[in-house]
């Protein structure tokens, strides 16, 4: 956390997303582990515990899950240079992200 926000650097291989049912709410669990291949499957260590979770999203609908699903399509094409830019929709200059954390 840094000033009441959670910040999770993807690209290295570092955090583990486990997925999970409780109650009939779902959620995604990002740990940060030992760096391994983006995308390969790791087994939870039954030691696991959801404490150790830098942040775990919650889902009570689907449709949530839909919402964010679609999010991070236009993230990746926005990042391989597919996303159809409009002119309203696009944001001149860097995001400063490390200022964002800061506020």
């Amino acid at each position: 956390m840094i000033n009441g926000k959670a910040k999770l650097e993807f690209g290295t291989g570092d955090i583990r997303m486990t997925s999970a049912l409780s109650n009939g709410i779902g959620a995604l669990c990002c740990i940060t582990q030992e760096p391994h291949e983006i995308g390969e499957r790791v087994p939870v260590e039954d030691s696991w515990n959801v404490d150790q979770a830098e942040a775990i999203l919650t889902f009570t609908k689907p449709e949530s899950i839909d919402a964010l699903i679609d999010e991070l399509r236009d993230v990746r094409a926005m990042m391989d240079g597919t996303y159809p830019f409009e002119k309203q929709n696009y944001r001149e200059g860097i995001l400063d992200f490390d200022a964002f954390m800061k506020n």
